[in-house]
C-alpha cells in the first residue's frame, strides 16, 4: 500500500512538473527567428487596419490548416511504415499508402502557395515589393545563392557514398533514401 501510494505521489509531481514547463513554454514562446511580428510587419509595410486585420486572419488560418496537414502527413506515414513491418506485406496497400503520403505533400505546398498568393493579392505594388526584400533580408546569404549545404539542393554537394561502394542489383532491397520530415 506505502508503496502504490510514493508511486502514485511520484507520478503526480512528475505530470505536474512537465505541465509546469509546458506552460512556461507557451507563455515564452516567440515570433520565429528572422519573422517580424504584426506590428513590425504594419510599420515596415504600411499596412492599413484592414489589411493588417486580414493578414492576420490569414496568418491564422495557415497556421491551423498546417498543423492539421503535419499532423495527417504523421499518421499516414506511420500507418506506410506498419503496412512495411506487416509480417505479410500487401502491395496494393503500400502503394496506395505511398499515394496518400505523396498527395499529402502535394496538398500541402498548394495549401502553402495559395496562402502566398492570397498575401499577395492583398498588398499593394509597393507593399508586395517591399515584403519582397523582407524575405529576401531574412535568409542566409548562402540559401539565397542555392548553397545551404543541404544535399539535393541546387549547388549543394551531394552526400558521400557509403563504404562499400554502391549496391548492386544482386541486394534483396532497393537502396531507397530516407523520406523527409
Amino acid at each position: 500500500m506505502r508503496v502504490r501510494l510514493m508511486a502514485a505521489v511520484g507520478a503526480l509531481a512528475v505530470a505536474g512538473s512537465v505541465l509546469a514547463v509546458g506552460a512556461q513554454e507557451v507563455r515564452g514562446r516567440r515570433q520565429p527567428e528572422g519573422r517580424p511580428d504584426a506590428a513590425a510587419l504594419r510599420a515596415e509595410l504600411g499596412l492599413s487596419e484592414e489589411q493588417a486585420a486580414q493578414i492576420q486572419k490569414l496568418r491564422a488560418d495557415g497556421r491551423k490548416q498546417a498543423i492539421r496537414h503535419r499532423a495527417d502527413l504523421a499518421i499516414a506515414r506511420i500507418e506506410l511504415e506498419e503496412l512495411m513491418d506487416a509480417s505479410v506485406v500487401d502491395q496494393r496497400a503500400i502503394d496506395a499508402k505511398v499515394k496518400a503520403v505523396a498527395d499529402l505533400q502535394a496538398a500541402q505546398l498548394q495549401a502553402r502557395t495559395d496562402q502566398r498568393l492570397a498575401l499577395r493579392r492583398l498588398l499593394s505594388p509597393e507593399q508586395q515589393e517591399k515584403m519582397k526584400q523582407l524575405r529576401q533580408q531574412r535568409r542566409p546569404r548562402a540559401a539565397r545563392a542555392g548553397r545551404d549545404g543541404r544535399p539535393g539542393r541546387a549547388g549543394a554537394p551531394l552526400p558521400a557514398p557509403k563504404p562499400g561502394g554502391p549496391r548492386s542489383d544482386e541486394d534483396d532491397e532497393p537502396a531507397t533514401p530516407e523520406p523527409e520530415r
